[in-house]
């Protein structure tokens, strides 16, 4: 057997804490090692925070520390690698500078990703990590909350989907940031601070009714300060469980203790103290939701995440299957959400997929295309959820506004728009911010919303009539060959209303026919 090929790849992550780096060797998915890994506290998130933007002393400061991640890269003979920002980047009003200035100072090129793709990746991380550990059953419900400087990140994994996930601007240093000194050091801050998060999340709890999740999956930079605070090692790379008894203790005793006194008891750094209420406060709150057994505190971090999901794409890892069905499950839950009729939705995407790998290989579609594809097809209709008229408005208006895990938020404005278009043609009025894509997306949103339309206009009575269809191609021609015992009359007049469509985008003229 031909041993594989070892590559390397470096991960960077310009967080609002921390500036980290990981450089790994890979031959597959399942064959990663760690080369070297270091990480340097920052204090950008309470920048960005408190003032709107990084000043021009810190962007000098951040530019320093990696030409000396780029001088370690350079000794590990690593070329591939990626930069990505999170949060204190994303929110800085002088976001484009500061990616300019680290460009032109060290070379680097800076993802400034969003939070849905933020918690994608660390979702893959622990979602990975628990499945080698076989940690959690499939039938198991598993309640994932992040929480960083600047947000809160709510996810429900269920029967191997994602139910429900919700991103919400809460973070502990963002809290923090929002009571003054004063108020702080008031004794009335706990029941403040309880009501304030409690008042935040309270939509949330209407959304996890149904859901039964049996373990609390806790991950953000202070799970280290609550293991510490039980007494765990916080070093070894391992999971953590913890008992509901044994949180409520540790809350019960700590939660009307002041900073000064928590820093004397735990030994952590004033900072740190801070950050203890706020901490155990929405852990608290949290669990108040649901009836979880265990909590579960996970060792992956956002970089592990970022490695993996690198890994899988190069070495077209079967695990990423997995990912995308987990993610077109929490698709069909927002589609449950707003009343979608479920078997239209199924065909639909049935007959855009068959489109899809028809017009692939000679139209420059892509594998992540058909990812949206599919996205598109359960939400296209959802906007009859507020209103028939002008349904494809607002189902633009209600994707746009929807967190879809792992989607950013170009890609989700392309499904959205894609959205409109199935309905109206590419879109010429100010109802939607078409013209504001580049020509690629612009172009991907008609290809997706002409497959859409035809598609659609398939189970045009809702019905399902259609049993099956052959695609073939003939010249300029789409032949588009079908099953059916019942009238499709209907069908065929709405698909050839929406063929011109198709054939301007396309350059091929679709032509629907019954077999005999």
């Amino acid at each position: 057997m031909t041993k594989k090929k070892k590559k390397t790849f470096a991960a960077i992550h310009l967080g609002s804490e921390s500036i980290s780096l990981q450089i790994v060797e890979f031959s597959e998915l399942q064959d990663i090692r760690v080369i070297d890994e270091t990480s340097r506290r920052v204090t950008l998130g309470e920048e960005t925070f408190k003032y709107g933007r990084l000043s021009f002393q810190t962007v000098r400061d951040i530019c320093e520390l990696l030409r000396g991640y780029k001088r370690l890269l350079s000794e590990y003979q690593v070329t591939e690698y990626r930069l990505l920002a999170t949060t204190a980047i994303r929110e800085a009003t002088n976001q484009q500078y500061i990616i300019d200035q680290i460009q032109v100072r060290t070379g680097f090129r800076v993802e400034v990703i969003d939070m849905p793709q933020e918690i994608y990746m660390k979702y893959a991380a622990i979602q990975r990590s628990m499945q080698a550990q076989q940690v959690v059953r499939r039938q198991d419900g598993v309640l994932l909350v992040d929480i960083s400087s600047g947000g809160l990140s709510i996810t429900l994994w269920e029967n191997s989907a994602i139910r429900y996930q919700q991103n919400i601007h809460l973070g502990l240093i963002r809290v923090r940031e929002g009571f003054e000194p004063q108020e702080r050091a008031s004794s009335r801050f706990p029941q403040a601070l309880t009501e304030y998060i409690h008042s935040t999340i309270s939509p949330v709890r209407n959304a996890l009714a149904g859901g039964s999740p049996r373990y609390l999956v806790i991950t953000g930079s202070e799970t280290k300060l609550v293991l510490k605070m039980l007494g765990r090692n916080v070093k070894e790379r391992r999971l953590e469980r913890i008992s509901r008894t044994e949180f409520d203790t540790l809350f019960e005793n700590v939660r009307l203790l002041k900073a000064p006194q928590l820093t004397k008891i735990f030994s952590i750094d004033e900072a740190s103290a801070e950050l203890v209420l706020p901490t155990l406060t929405l852990y608290q709150e949290l669990l108040l939701l649901s009836k979880v057994e265990k909590i579960l505190v996970p060792y992956d971090r956002f970089l592990d995440g970022v490695v993996y999901l690198q890994v899988a794409e190069e070495t077209q890892d079967p695990w990423l299957q997995t990912l995308e069905e987990e993610v077109v499950g929490l698709a069909r839950s927002l589609g449950v959400k707003y009343n979608y009729d479920a078997a239209h939705a199924w065909q639909t995407e049935v007959f855009a997929l068959q489109l899809f790998d028809k017009l692939k290989r000679l139209q420059g579609l892509r594998e992540r295309d058909r990812f949206l594809l599919r996205v598109l097809c359960i939400l296209h209709d959802i906007g009859k959820f507020v209103c028939l008229r002008r349904h494809y408005f607002y189902s633009y208006r209600l994707i746009i506004s929807s967190d879809i895990l792992g989607l950013s938020d170009e890609e989700k404005e392309v499904v959205a728009i894609a959205a409109y278009s199935h309905a109206r043609g590419v879109p010429d009025q100010e109802d939607v911010p078409y013209s504001r894509l580049d020509r690629p997306r612009k172009v991907l949103v008609a290809k997706l919303g002409a497959i859409l339309a035809l598609a659609d206009a398939m189970d045009r009575s809702y019905r399902q009539k259609i049993d099956s269809c052959v695609i073939t191609q003939k010249g300029d021609e789409l032949h588009i060959s079908v099953s059916s015992r019942q009238d499709i009359s209907l069908e065929a007049w709405t698909f050839a209303g929406k063929a011109e469509f198709f054939a301007d985008v396309f350059g091929l003229h679709p032509v629907l026919e019954r077999k005999a």
